[in-house]
């Protein structure tokens, strides 16, 4: 597309002849072709320099890690939770499993006793007692060992026993 300009002068002498003329400048009318290569070629060298940047900055491959294994022979944990005492007319006790679910038992009668297994590697657990009457103790055992005992002796007596770590 060309832009035209009518001649003035012409137009004042009743000529209806225009003159053509163009608008562009003469050395864009040279030069446009060797200004649109360099620019299609800076863009092209731009293009390739943020590829190839970006292909040397990527992170390395990730090494894995294979999932942790159980040892060839394991010796399941066994946990026992007990409650000893005189209840009086009652009592409650509280106990978190091996799972870490908490439980509620109303007692009657002592002693109390409960066994949990697992195979888990780390067990914890707690349990805590109240009776009506005058003496209770509460007592954890990890693999028929004593992990944590304690007793109390006092009207409406209480008493916590935990394994933090087994």
């Amino acid at each position: 597309m060309t832009l035209v300009a009518t001649d003035q002068h012409a137009r004042e002498a009743g000529d209806r002849r225009s003159v053509r003329r163009a608008v562009v400048p003469k050395t864009l009318q040279r030069g446009w072709l060797p200004a649109v290569t360099v620019i299609a070629v800076a863009v092209g060298v731009g293009s390739v320099a943020v590829w190839k940047v970006h292909d040397m900055s990527a992170p390395g491959p990730v090494a894995t890690v294979l999932a942790a294994q159980a040892p060839e022979q394991f010796t399941p944990k066994r946990m026992t939770y007990e409650l000893f005492g005189s209840p009086g007319s009652g009592g409650l006790l509280t106990y978190v499993d091996v799972d870490g679910h908490p439980h509620r038992v109303d007692i009657a009668e002592l002693p109390w006793s409960h066994t949990e297994t697992t195979t888990l590697t780390v067990v914890s657990g707690s349990i805590s007692g109240q009776v009506k009457g005058g003496e209770v103790g509460c007592r954890i055992l990890v693999k028929d060992r004593v992990r944590d005992e304690h007793s109390s002796s006092h009207a409406n007596a209480d008493v916590t026993c935990r394994v933090k770590s087994a």
